[in-house]
């Protein structure tokens, strides 16, 4: 069951995002596919869907939420060292979250793929 029209703008922004990361190929003319497109990065093959959503920002939790069905259909593909699954969403004041789905969570990381939130050595702690 589809829940409405592919956001085709918003793809077309995700292409041009995608694009500084790396290589992108549609997946437009595969019917069956579970993702918008794939990123060909250095060493990292980026399996991409992208939503549209109605709040400015969302955590990892309200993403599963969400889009539980999408996530289950890209954790049917398989995880290694070398295939990241991602979900890409847009607000409607334009603002991009990207998430990474991993087997047992998920991950907010910038637009370059790598973690939103790095751990930080505190000072005095080892």
């Amino acid at each position: 069951m589809t829940r409405g029209p592919q956001p085709l703008m918003a793809i077309r922004g995700a292409h041009e995002i995608a694009c500084r990361r790396g290589v992108v190929q549609d997946t437009a003319t595969i019917k069956a596919s579970h993702y918008d497109f794939v990123l060909f990065t250095t060493g990292c093959t980026v399996f991409v869907r992208v939503k549209r959503i109605r709040t400015h920002i969302s955590t990892p939790h309200e993403i599963a939420t969400m889009f539980w069905e999408e996530i289950l259909q890209l954790r049917g593909i398989p995880k290694t060292a070398v295939v990241s699954r991602e979900i890409w969403v847009l607000s409607p004041w334009k603002t991009w979250q990207y998430f990474q789905i991993l087997d047992d969570r998920i991950v907010e990381i910038r637009s370059d793929g790598e973690p939103a939130l790095q751990c930080e050595k505190v000072p005095g702690m080892g």
